[in-house]
């Protein structure tokens, strides 16, 4: 029975996270792009600048909306910066990577952003926030 009410929760959770995730590409993306298009700064730091914009704008949202974290902790933003480090770090060997195989700016940052996002969600849901009162007793992890 807990695994039936789960199901609605997580499939809000997987939808409001993806929406969530939108924005943060549209942030990510429009300052990667003014950096590294208009401003000519190599694609690895833009990626970096812009993947943390879009961290500050994931943890507000995510938090409040997707997790309904309630009282900050401390923990959490140690918890998000780890997960969301891990992702930003790949994030830019991935685009240095594929930048140097002659990929197009737009189908590395495409490929790279579809490949951090389920590490992200597995990431904030499970570990994160794990404690939210968005989460039920079935769906919490210890780590």
């Amino acid at each position: 029975m807990g695994r039936m009410r789960e199901s609605p929760r997580l499939s809000r959770q997987v939808l409001v996270f993806a929406a969530v995730g939108v924005l943060n590409t549209a942030v990510d993306t429009g300052v990667f792009f003014a950096l590294a298009a208009l401003c000519h700064v190599a694609s690895a730091v833009a990626q970096v600048v812009s993947y943390a914009c879009g961290m500050v704008n994931s943890f507000a949202w995510n938090r409040g909306v997707t997790f309904r974290a309630g009282a900050f902790r401390w923990g959490e933003l140690v918890r998000f910066a780890a997960v969301n480090g891990a992702s930003m770090a790949l994030s830019a060997a991935s685009m240095e990577l594929l930048s140097h195989e002659g990929w197009s700016l737009f189908a590395a940052k495409a490929v790279v952003t579809m490949g951090t996002w389920s590490l992200n969600f597995v990431g904030s849901k499970w570990w994160v926030w794990r404690h939210a009162r968005g989460q039920s007793s079935s769906s919490v992890r210890s780590v």
